[in-house]
C-alpha cells in the first residue's frame, strides 16, 4: 500500500476514519500514535501536522463516532411523526410502548458503556465537549417537537413540562449502567413504561396502556 501523502487534502480525514476504525477493537488508553500511523499508513509527523496531539485526535474521534451515532435514525421517532401526521392515536401510543420497552432492555448497556467512554475522552477537549452538546442538542429538540405536537393532540399530558422530560429521560437512559447488575434495583422494562407513561400519559390514562 503506497504510504498517504502529508499534502493530499484527504490525509487528516484519513487519519480521523482509521483512529475511529481502532476505537473499534481497543480503548482509546491502549492506542499510541505509532498504532494510528500504522493503521493510517501515514509518517507520525505527518499526524502531528494535521492534529496538535493523541488526545485531541482521541476526542475528535469520538466526537465523529457520536454524530455518525446519533446520525443512524431512531425507527421510533419515524414511527412518532408519522402517527402524528396520520392522526393514528393507536399506533403512536403503541409504539412509545414498545420505545420504553427497548430503553429499559439488558440490550442497551452496552451502547451505554460506549457513551461513557467517548465522554471519558473528551472531557478535557472544550470544543469537543462543545461539538458534543450541539449534536446531543439536536437530537432531543427532534423528540421535544414530537412530544408538543402529540401534546397539541392531547395524546400526552398538556400540563406536562416537555423540555424538562427530554432532558431528563435523555440523561436518565444513560444512568442505567449505575443499577448494571444490581439485586435490588433492577426493574423490568414493564414497570419502566407504566412509570415513564403514568408521567407523560394523558390524565386519568397512566397505567392503562
Amino acid at each position: 500500500m503506497a504510504r498517504v501523502e502529508r499534502n493530499n487534502s484527504a490525509t487528516k480525514t484519513h487519519i480521523l476514519n482509521s483512529t475511529i476504525e481502532l476505537l473499534v477493537s481497543r480503548s482509546s488508553a491502549e492506542i499510541r500514535i505509532v498504532d494510528i500511523a500504522k493503521h493510517a499508513n501515514v509518517g507520525i509527523p505527518t499526524i502531528y501536522y494535521h492534529y496538535s496531539s493523541r488526545e485531541v485526535l482521541i476526542s475528535e474521534a469520538q466526537v465523529e463516532n457520536f454524530r455518525r451515532l446519533m446520525a443512524n435514525r431512531n425507527p421510533f421517532l419515524e414511527v412518532w411523526r408519522e402517527a402524528l401526521d396520520s392522526g393514528d392515536h393507536e399506533r403512536f401510543v403503541e409504539s412509545f410502548h414498545a420505545y420504553h420497552l427497548s430503553i429499559a432492555s439488558d440490550d442497551l448497556i452496552e451502547p451505554m458503556w460506549e457513551m461513557v467512554r467517548v465522554l471519558a475522552d473528551i472531557r478535557t477537549d472544550r470544543d469537543a465537549r462543545r461539538r458534543f452538546v450541539e449534536i446531543h442538542d439536536a437530537a432531543l429538540e427532534e423528540r421535544l417537537a414530537i412530544m408538543v405536537d402529540a401534546q397539541r393532540l392531547g395524546w400526552l399530558d398538556p400540563e406536562l413540562d416537555a423540555r424538562a422530560f427530554v432532558a431528563h429521560s435523555g440523561t436518565a437512559i444513560l444512568g442505567r449502567i449505575l443499577l448494571e447488575g444490581s439485586e435490588h434495583f433492577a426493574i423490568a422494562p414493564e414497570a419502566v413504561h407504566q412509570l415513564m407513561w403514568t408521567v407523560i400519559g394523558p390524565k386519568g390514562d397512566g397505567a392503562a396502556h
